[in-house]
């Protein structure tokens, strides 16, 4: 009888949040619509994805821009923060660039902010691992909330194999939530994408971050697929896509596992999209919070399309400071969410409330 409690009790859930149709506003009336994931002017016909045995050959009209080549060292001991900073002053000036980071080498980069705008056809290939300082005291205080920062970008493409690692370990055991006796402040966000427009993210590793991984922050038609984000359980607000004041953004067949939301969608934001997400560890999928000191918060039209969520304590829920009143019009929809839930504990199954516009998971840790 022992054994049996340890086996896994899958819970499927097949059907939308309401039997209804979804009204969507004019700007994306392709929301209903979940296998067509195209954000409009960021299609993959955008970019053209590079291989790396073919640039000297087959993409003789590509200008590759090698870190290496402005002085990284890459020896993840040397500090490489100027060569990346010379390297992308080049590589944003200069029409149909390739940004090259190496594979097999790692890069020491502090702080850093990448500003556009930049010429055509911007690519960023990250092969390597870019490493942060892993020491809290001695962090830019200029930069106390960023580490990686791009900002004012329009049809750039980020690709490749390799990992951006936080080295969050310090910054973690420095947090209040894991011991009360340190001050609470914030840390910094590994990767940020700010104040631009048609950005597509492919294959990237963004790990062990100081606080959230990859924040997509007041920006329009980006889409991130196949994007891999990881930090302990215990890594605390390790949340891994934060998503602000952004409108059309799909994420599509991520594998999310932190300390804290995988995904996090608060104010000002509206139409996105979400296909295949892996989720867990993690607290689930969020909407929120919203409404803090009587503040209004308004999302709107989200889509979340067959979803794994496994040692997860949440599902999809949506956080607010007030009591929460969604109206028939509200435009959420989540279909297809498959979560793993322990028969050792007494978790709560999923359930629909169609009043609400709004499915919620209960999912307890395998």
């Amino acid at each position: 009888m022992d054994k049996i409690l340890f086996l896994a009790l899958i819970v499927l859930l097949l059907v939308p949040c309401r039997n209804a149709e979804p009204k969507f506003s004019p700007e994306f009336e392709g929301l209903g619509e979940l296998e067509n994931l195209d954000v409009e002017g960021n299609g993959e016909e955008e970019f053209e994805f590079l291989e790396l045995p073919s640039w000297e050959s087959d993409r003789a009209s590509k200008i590759l821009v090698n870190v290496d080549a402005f002085g990284a060292a890459g020896d993840g001991t040397s500090d490489d923060t100027q060569a990346f900073v010379n390297a992308w002053k080049q590589a944003c000036s200069t029409p149909k660039s390739v940004l090259l980071v190496p594979e097999g080498r790692r890069y020491l980069v502090n702080a850093t902010r990448f500003t556009g705008p930049c010429a055509d056809k911007l690519v960023i290939q990250i092969e390597g691992t870019i490493v942060a300082p892993d020491e809290p005291k001695n962090w830019d205080p200029k930069n106390s909330r960023n580490w990686l920062d791009f900002s004012n970008l329009t049809k750039v493409l980020f690709q490749g194999g390799g990992v951006i690692d936080g080295s969050g370990g310090k910054w973690w055991a420095a947090s209040c939530k894991k011991n009360k006796s340190n001050p609470c402040k914030g840390a910094p966000t590994a990767l940020t994408i700010d104040s631009s427009s048609a950005i597509s993210v492919k294959g990237l590793t963004i790990q062990n971050s100081q606080q959230m991984h990859f924040v997509i922050s007041r920006s329009n038609s980006i889409r991130v697929f196949n994007v891999k984000v990881s930090a302990p359980e215990d890594s605390p607000n390790t949340d891994g896509i934060h998503i602000t004041a952004s409108t059309n953004v799909i994420l599509q067949n991520c594998k999310i596992g932190t300390g804290d939301d995988c995904i996090s969608i608060v104010n000002a934001s509206s139409n996105i999209k979400m296909k295949t997400i892996y989720c867990g560890p993690g607290h689930g999928i969020s909407i929120g919070s919203l409404g803090k000191d009587n503040s209004i918060g308004i999302v709107e039209n989200i889509v979340l399309d067959n979803a794994f969520l496994r040692a997860s304590t949440n599902g999809l829920r949506i956080k607010t400071w007030q009591v929460i009143f969604l109206s028939p019009e509200s435009s959420i929809i989540c279909t297809h969410i498959l979560i793993l839930v322990h028969l050792r504990t007494e978790g709560k199954s999923g359930f629909c409330r169609e009043d609400l516009v709004m499915c919620v998971q209960y999912a307890t840790k395998m």
